[in-house]
C-alpha cells in the first residue's frame, strides 16, 4: 500500500480516484489554495487533479497508488483503519474464538494498516488546519512549507516534553 503514481492516469484510475475522494471515508485531497467559491475537494483527470474552482488554477500530478485500487481501500483492513483499535480487537475476537495462526497473522496486518491509514489521515488533517489561519492572516506560505508547520504542531502535540 505504500507508494504513489503520478499522471496521466488511466479511465480506471481516474474512476478509482474519484470513488476514492467520495467513498472511502479518508479526508480527500484538496487544493492548496486558500480562497474558493467551491469546495476544494480535487478532482482527478487523466492529467492528473485539478481544483474545481474556475478562478483556481492549483493541479497536482500524483496520488498514493493504493487510492487507484479500489480493493486495496474497500475491504476488511480499510475498515478496520476506519474504527478505533478496540472495536477492531472486540469484532475480530467475536468472528472467531479459536483463530489459527493464518487469522492472527492477519488480523495483525490489518491492523498495522489501520495504524498506518490513521497517521495518514491525522498528518492530512494537521496540513488542512494550517490553511485557514493563514487565510484568516491574509498569509499564503507554500505546500512545502505548511506541511512543515503541521508536522512540527504534531511532533509538539507527541513529545510534550
Amino acid at each position: 500500500m505504500t507508494g504513489t503514481i503520478t499522471a496521466p492516469w488511466s479511465s480506471e484510475q481516474v474512476a478509482a480516484l474519484e470513488a476514492f475522494q467520495t467513498a472511502s471515508g479518508m479526508h480527500p485531497f484538496t487544493c492548496g489554495a486558500d480562497q474558493h467559491s467551491r469546495p476544494p475537494s480535487l478532482v482527478p483527470s487523466h492529467s492528473g487533479w485539478y481544483c474545481p474552482d474556475p478562478a483556481c488554477d492549483y493541479r497536482q500530478d500524483w496520488a498514493h497508488a493504493f487510492m487507484a485500487d479500489p480493493a486495496a481501500w474497500s475491504g476488511k483492513a480499510w475498515d478496520a483503519a476506519r474504527r478505533p483499535r478496540s472495536d477492531i480487537g472486540t469484532e475480530f475476537i467475536q468472528q472467531a474464538d479459536n483463530p489459527d495462526e493464518a487469522a492472527v497473522a492477519a488480523f495483525e496486518s490489518d491492523l498495522a494498516a489501520a495504524g498506518e491509514s490513521a497517521a495518514r489521515r491525522r498528518r492530512a488533517l494537521a496540513f488542512n488546519a494550517v490553511g485557514p489561519v493563514l487565510a484568516k492572516h491574509d498569509r499564503h506560505l507554500p505546500l512545502s512549507v505548511r506541511q512543515e508547520i503541521a508536522d512540527a504542531v504534531l511532533a509538539a502535540i507527541d513529545n510534550p516534553h
